[in-house]
């Protein structure tokens, strides 16, 4: 499994989506992106969801806040139509 570490807390805020969602991209099936945020990410549940499908991601949280939230996010593999 590969796993992607992703600390976003020191980008400036403005930048941080775009970054997320390009390591995001970049994952084969079966990846996970370990996310670490100073707030939590559920916009980016939420934009998987929208654009993805709920069955193309496990987004599992790690730590929930207050200060530090950790999600991991795990790319699966697209589901037949």
């Amino acid at each position: 499994m590969d796993r992607m570490d992703l600390d976003v807390r020191p980008v400036e805020p403005r930048h941080r989506f775009e970054r997320i969602m390009g390591a995001y991209e970049g994952l084969r099936e079966g990846g996970v992106l370990r996310l670490i945020v100073d707030h939590d990410p559920q916009c980016m549940y939420y934009t998987l969801k929208a654009t993805r499908g709920e069955h193309a991601f496990a987004f599992d949280y790690r730590e929930a806040g207050p200060e530090t939230w950790c999600v991991d996010v795990t790319k699966k593999a697209p589901v037949p139509s």
